[in-house]
């Protein structure tokens, strides 16, 4: 009989953090209906995870989507895209790519390997991208010097993801890009029990830090629902934000007849989104709902924006669906340093 250790006990990892998670969204979920969504969303950070650990080839690597039209799990910004790519950084790779007109475009590299924590190692924001006339760019990643833009990472570098905000998407057009490794690849291995073990063991790990957002961003907000408090992207994760991005950031628990308001002076920046999620910090089906909108979006009146967030439609501007969800999550962020916007907020009867 064949013998694969690592690997099995990769294997029995994965096994156990889906039934201990399991067990936890049981215990967690007040509702049916959160019961439900957080053991959906158990295996869609699965599914994911299983993308990002095993599904990857830092010698040849490529961009994909860390969203599809239905996944947006980890707390994303569904006014926006996620794309990541695995790198190892003892390689060189070069990135290509077209500016186009989209608000936002950032570009960030992880360092870490196996089970060390994920740490920025380098972040560039659009503003420092060298674009030519056609607004083009081209960036050269390694650690010894390039001709060219050249960015150096570190040895330990793991990961390049790339975020984009939109305003308005019937208005801008997306960022273009791809990555190559500048060194030929050879003949792909073989898979071997060390290589697949380390893989599941990153894939059970990665699964137990996506389906535990709500205990670790900042879990006291659960128990003083419905304000809003200012947090750094540091202090939400160096490895899930990037330093460019401020938030406010709360949860809100209503009855159904009740509508949280929101009421503040719009930030001066470039860009701005409030976006809702359910408990288990997954966007509340941004496909089908008005769950989020941005400064593009958003009515103003008199200098003030007033967001509405209610499971039914109170027929004012700037309703946020919460589809009948009873609590969840209040994500306001925005770019460039500005200063926290003057905010308030209330619960009324509709």
């Amino acid at each position: 009989m064949p013998s694969a250790p690592k690997s099995v006990e990769g294997w029995n990892l994965v096994k156990t953090m889906l039934d201990d998670l399991g067990a936890q969204v049981i215990a967690d979920a007040e509702t049916e209906l959160e019961l439900v969504e957080g053991l959906r969303v158990l295996a869609r950070v699965t599914a994911l995870s299983a993308e990002v650990s095993l599904d990857v080839d830092p010698e040849k690597p490529w961009f994909f989507s860390m969203d599809t039209e239905a996944r947006y799990v980890g707390g994303p910004n569904p006014d926006g895209e996620y794309h990541l790519a695995m790198i190892d950084g003892k390689h060189t790779y070069r990135i290509r790519g077209r500016r186009n007109s989209v608000a936002y475009l950032g570009f960030q590299v992880l360092a870490g390997v196996g089970l060390t924590p994920r740490r920025q190692a380098v972040y560039l924001s659009d503003h420092q991208l060298t674009l030519d006339e056609d607004g083009r760019f081209e960036l050269v990643l390694s650690p010894t010097e390039q001709p060219g833009h050249w960015v150096q990472i570190p040895d330990d570098s793991s990961a390049i993801i790339v975020r984009q905000y939109v305003g308005d998407r019937g208005a801008e057009e997306l960022a273009e890009f791809e990555i190559d490794a500048l060194e030929p690849a050879g003949e792909p291995p073989l898979p071997s029990d060390a290589t697949i073990g380390e893989a599941l063991t990153g894939m059970g790990w990665t699964i137990m830090k996506l389906a535990t957002l709500h205990k670790t961003i900042k879990p006291e907000l659960l128990t003083m629902p419905n304000v809003l408090v200012t947090a750094e992207a540091a202090a939400l994760g160096s490895a899930d934000t990037t330093p460019d991005n401020l938030y406010l950031i709360g949860t809100f628990r209503l009855e159904p007849n009740q509508a949280l308001v929101v009421d503040f002076v719009p930030p001066q920046s470039r860009y701005w989104s409030c976006t809702l999620e359910n408990i288990w910090h997954e966007c509340i089906e941004p496909r089908r709902r008005r769950s989020s909108t941005t400064n593009v979006l958003a009515e103003e009146k008199d200098g003030r924006v007033r967001l509405v967030i209610s499971a039914t439609d109170p027929g004012t501007p700037n309703w946020l669906d919460t589809g009948g969800r009873h609590r969840g999550f209040v994500i306001l962020r925005w770019l460039d340093g500005a200063a926290a916007p003057e905010l308030t907020t209330e619960v009324i009867e509709l």
